[in-house]
């Protein structure tokens, strides 16, 4: 339960360092459905997609790399540069 809570802590930190403000601001809806489990085929319940987040995050780095596959976290190796060429086409 502690580890979960810390990994939260974490999470957000990444998220302040790393994170592609840009398209997060762009596709509030995507990334609200996608933390809710709301979008693809298989859709759940809000208590269900809470649990499971909750869940995730007992594994931090499973969580984060599947933000980075979306795009919504650069990778740690990414420099400005970088993320202005990734941000062009929004």
């Amino acid at each position: 339960m502690v580890r979960r809570i810390l990994n939260l802590f974490r999470l957000a930190r990444i998220l302040r360092e790393r994170g592609n403000w840009p398209l997060i601001r762009r596709s509030k809806r995507q990334l609200r459905d996608f933390i809710l489990g709301q979008s693809g085929m298989h859709r759940s319940s809000v208590a269900c997609a809470l649990w499971h987040g909750f869940y995730m995050l007992k594994s931090l780095d499973v969580l984060v790399w599947r933000l980075e596959t979306f795009g919504f976290l650069f990778p740690p190796h990414h420099t400005g540069e970088d993320r202005k060429q990734l941000n062009r086409y929004l």
